[in-house]
């Protein structure tokens, strides 16, 4: 097959796919929109990419990229249908993405990327503005900058005071360092002062510095190893701070150089804040509404990212926290892993172990599980069914009447749900994370969400994904949530011949300790990892089984838990129940 055919073939493949998961309607004509189908923001393509290709074409020129968050295709628009087939002609399946071909298809419409944010701020958020001079400015910049202090990947770490140590999210006040936070900061506190807000003095400084791209995961400062105020001094460059509230709030805030940002409240306590890695921000402005009221709006306007140093003080405590904020606080839920570990963690400990397990795990997983095949049966003609976190695809039901997606991280399970639902006209298979699955909002009737969120490892990522389940579902859709459970003793899991002795332990990464569980014993810790020996699925004997060994990451869950997890405000669960050793929820979207 030439390479023209190829390219239509691939474009034609892609246009289907868009139109099936993300409802994006190609066009055979030209029209001066493009959509790249496989390159976006979830691949790391940008809009200078774009510049870089309109180098060549003078004559064309750019009117707006759109790149949502987590999609892997992006929009172009042109002034005119004439600039977009030049680009279209030059470019398509001819220009590469690292090794990949970009192909393009002609679309009518483009999303409208402006987002509007309705939410107030949090309850307890200070944004001081100009709180420093330039001269100031420059004065910390000087004593703060360094080069390679840190091995952290997003960014580079410095600590004063106190290691901040992001394995548990906290420091340790028996080890203090030898340098204090600089006396050239007491300029901060007497100047704080003068706008009324209560604090107490820091002793525990992390400076962390950005070069554009980086960012840093959304997470809440652990509660109890710190003061109620955190204070957050921004240098250099101005930045997006996106602030996520556990009921599906969100607030992005334009932080500017040289001010202040205060957390106290339901800011310190109750949001997750975090930064987006990309090399730009989108502009916000501050609008009417139709109800007269302000509302913030993101723009389809960007701004370059320069470099950023943001200096984080904290008051150090002991003893437990008493805030009265229930959902991320560590002494209620005992969850003391951070996001940034919490996110390599899962990465080493599920990600990459299912990638290596893929053959075999799916050599031992054949009929669907006959709890998703009950709650699968009425659905009607035409309905459109999300498998969120689907294995090997043994769950997609041999129905051409339904619009069936199955969602798959692993790209080798991917590979065996593609085999498993061949022959399935309405089945697609795509590959998503759950925690930022990139399907249009309210696209669903139904999601099945069998054995995945026992997967994350921390509260607020379950939370998170569980929201996900909640945006995805139409009103009056219902969804089929299952999970391991602590308790197996009405289970076939237990082996009564082995006992469970004291777990050793795997220190894995951030320093974080971790039992081993002994595979068909009752489950003594909530968070642990479970050993899978891995065999050679082609051969019928092995004679050293035992010997290669990987361990998955599961927090295996209370009686209740998960019925907490699901209780959103837009989601209402309709029935709760233990099968085989697993929690279950049955939950309809209101």
């Amino acid at each position: 097959m030439d390479e023209a055919k190829k390219t239509e073939r691939k474009r034609k493949r892609f246009a289907a796919r868009l139109k099936i998961s993300k409802g994006i309607i190609c066009s055979e004509g030209s029209e001066s929109n493009i959509v790249l189908c496989n390159v976006g923001q979830a691949t790391g393509f940008e809009k200078q990419d774009v510049v870089k290709m309109l180098n060549i074409l003078p004559s064309v020129k750019l009117k707006n990229f759109i790149a949502e968050k987590g999609e892997s295709h992006c929009f172009i628009v042109f002034h005119s249908s004439e600039n977009a087939k030049l680009f279209y002609d030059a470019y398509n399946g001819k220009e590469r993405a690292g090794n990949v071909p970009i192909y393009m298809n002609y679309v009518k419409n483009v999303p409208n990327s402006e987002v509007v944010c309705t939410s107030n701020d949090p309850e307890g958020l200070y944004l001081l503005t100009d709180f420093i001079s330039e001269t100031e400015e420059r004065a910390f910049l000087q004593l703060f900058d360094w080069i390679d202090e840190s091995n952290l990947k997003n960014r580079q770490v410095k600590h004063f005071g106190y290691e901040f140590r992001y394995g548990s999210n906290d420091v340790d006040l028996s080890s203090p360092l030898s340098e204090n936070i600089p006396e050239e900061c007491n300029i901060l506190w007497e100047r704080l002062s003068s706008y009324g807000i209560e604090f107490r003095i820091p002793d525990q400084l992390t400076v962390n510095k950005y070069s554009p791209g980086q960012g840093i995961p959304s997470h809440v400062d652990r509660h109890s190893p710190f003061d109620d105020t955190i204070l957050s001094l921004s240098l250099g460059s101005s930045v997006v701070m996106d602030w996520k509230h556990h009921t599906g709030k969100y607030v992005p805030l334009s932080v500017p150089a040289r001010s202040l940002l205060v957390m106290q409240g339901d800011a310190r306590y109750d949001w997750q804040h975090g930064i987006q890695p990309r090399t730009w921000d989108p502009v916000i402005e501050i609008r009417n509404s139709n109800t007269s009221e302000q509302v913030r709006v993101l723009t389809n306007d960007t701004v370059m990212r320069q470099m950023r140093i943001s200096l984080t003080f904290r008051k150090t405590r002991q003893g437990k926290c008493e805030c009265g904020y229930k959902m991320l606080c560590d002494n209620n839920k005992s969850d003391i892993i951070g996001d940034e570990v919490a996110s390599k963690l899962e990465e080493l400990h599920v990600h990459q172990v299912y990638e290596q397990i893929a053959g075999h795990f799916s050599s031992t997983r054949h009929k669907p599980w006959p709890k998703v095949v009950e709650f699968l049966k009425n659905t009607p003609p035409g309905s459109i069914v999300l498998d969120l976190g689907a294995g090997n695809g043994k769950n997609v039901l041999k129905r051409n009447d339904i619009l069936q997606i199955a969602g798959e991280r692993s790209s080798g399970l991917l590979d065996e749900c593609r085999r498993q639902s061949r022959g399935v006209a309405g089945a697609d298979c795509v590959r998503l994370d759950l925690l930022g699955a990139g399907l249009r909002a309210r696209i669903a009737d139904v999601v099945i969400c069998v054995a995945v969120i026992h997967h994350f490892s921390n509260q607020a990522r379950r939370l998170q994904a569980v929201s996900t389940i909640a945006n995805l579902l139409r009103p009056g859709g219902r969804a089929l949530v299952t999970v391991w459970a602590k308790d197996q003793t009405k289970s076939n899991y237990l082996c009564k011949d082995k006992e469970n002795l004291d777990a050793s332990v795997h220190s894995t990464v951030g320093g974080l300790n971790l039992p081993i569980h002994e595979n068909r014993t009752q489950f003594k810790h909530n968070d642990l990892l479970v050993p899978w020996k891995l065999r050679n699925i082609k051969e019928k004997k092995i004679e050293n089984e035992s010997s290669t060994t990987l361990l998955r990451y599961y927090h295996v869950f209370e009686k209740g838990e998960l019925d907490k997890l699901c209780d959103l405000p837009d989601l209402v669960v309709e029935k709760s129940f233990y099968e085989e050793g697993n929690w279950c929820v049955i939950c309809k979207k209101i």
